[in-house]
């Protein structure tokens, strides 16, 4: 990105690159108010809304160095660059992403390949949540497909897994997309869900208008 992109990226977007992969039809990669970002057809992958949403979601809970977090649904490295660079933290993070493609787009565009303590490992969220053995203290749940977070993540039998990873008192931001009726009455099932498996824990924060933050310990 030069100074001129830059400039001009705060009046409109400048797309840098366009691809496709196995897991997403279109992947963009523009340079919005100076700054790269990584959006699908109809969603931000990484580094617009969504850090907006995670700067302030993860004020919610605290990290240090010692602790041990898993990432499901890496990105580009959004919630990383949050932790290690905003934050000036460097605990141990596995990252868990299903597209490859976004892992390189990360590499090349947004440095995600710069942190020495953070674990990328290229897989389905459930495949590695059942042959992992890692304990955590926290477990960020950012898991789209598009606008909506797929059927298989909403579910108790999920939220009991993420729990069995879960150290004593560890703690889970799990993020959601309340963008219409449906969406929004969903939102209630998931609390329904996530308080049967976490009980007297939960609570719910709408961040950027739409996004729903569900906080969960063990």
């Amino acid at each position: 990105m030069n100074t001129f992109q830059k400039y001009l990226s705060h009046f409109y977007r400048i797309v840098v690159e366009k691809t496709t992969s196995e897991y997403n039809s279109e992947l963009i990669v523009a340079i919005q108010e100076g700054r790269y970002v990584l959006n699908t057809r109809n969603s931000n992958y990484s580094f617009a809304s969504l850090h907006r949403v995670f700067q302030k979601a993860l004020n919610k809970i605290e990290i240090n160095n010692s602790k041990s977090i898993l990432l499901l649904g890496c990105g580009a490295g959004s919630i990383p660059t949050i932790i290690y660079k905003e934050l000036g933290l460097n605990p141990q993070i596995d990252a868990v992403e299903i597209d490859e493609k976004v892992i390189a787009l990360g590499n090349k565009y947004f440095g995600l390949n710069q942190y020495p303590n953070l674990n990328v490992v290229i897989d389905d969220a459930i495949n590695f949540i059942e042959k992992t053995d890692n304990k955590y203290d926290i477990i960020l749940v950012d898991l789209f497909k598009g606008i909506n977070v797929p059927e298989e993540f909403l579910k108790q039998y999920f939220f009991e897994s993420l729990k069995s990873l879960l150290k004593n008192n560890g703690e889970v931001l799990l993020n959601y997309v309340a963008y219409n009726y449906e969406t929004k009455q969903q939102v209630l099932t998931i609390e329904k869900a996530l308080e049967s498996t976490f009980p007297q824990s939960l609570k719910t924060y709408q961040l950027e208008r739409i996004n729903r933050i569900f906080y969960v310990k063990k």
